[in-house]
């Protein structure tokens, strides 16, 4: 799990510099396109615990750098950060339904992709696995979904654990 885990630090390093790089391959400065930061945590879709205080969840993060499509996520939880390339598309039916989904691939945007996997990846938090998640190209795969919120600007990053559902609920900074 550690070595996974430093593979994927190493992959979002690797790709982060390489979109750093111009066609001279001289660096370039990466900035991050927009910054959110944990506002709350939702249990169960009522109990609400703000800035995650007490939790596995203070102070973490999501960063986007690059392209709305064909960019980045950064998503830190505690110590741990987790790469993933993005794609949403505004003309995915989620935007219009108003919770914008968002795949998480671990490394190429393209359709049929593998994706990241949130159960590997943060196993000190013991979000629940779905053994019939087995094809990595599909969000289920994921065990767990980051939502863009269109009507309040938010983005929400949902997690199953010991079966209560985890909103993750990020403002912008």
């Amino acid at each position: 799990m550690k070595k996974l885990l430093i593979m994927f630090v190493i992959m979002g390093i690797a790709v982060v510099s390489l979109a750093a790089c111009d066609n001279n391959n001289e660096p370039q400065a990466v900035e991050a396109r927009a910054i959110f930061e944990l506002d709350r945590v939702v249990l169960d879709e009522s109990e609400e615990i703000y800035h995650g205080h007490g939790t596995s969840f203070e102070h973490a993060k999501l960063t986007f750098v690059g392209e709305e499509q064909g960019g980045n996520v950064l998503i830190q939880i505690g110590d741990i950060i987790i790469q993933a390339s993005i794609n949403p598309s505004r003309e995915h039916p989620s935007f219009e339904s108003g919770y914008w989904h968002h795949h998480l691939y671990a490394g190429s945007t393209e359709s049929g992709s593998p994706r990241i996997n949130f159960y590997e990846l943060l196993a000190h938090l013991g979000i629940d696995d779905n053994p019939e998640a087995d094809d990595n190209t599909q969000s289920t795969y994921q065990r767990g979904n980051l939502h863009y919120i269109v009507e309040t600007g938010e983005y929400r990053l949902r997690l199953t654990i010991d079966g209560v559902i985890h909103d993750l609920m990020f403002i912008e900074i």
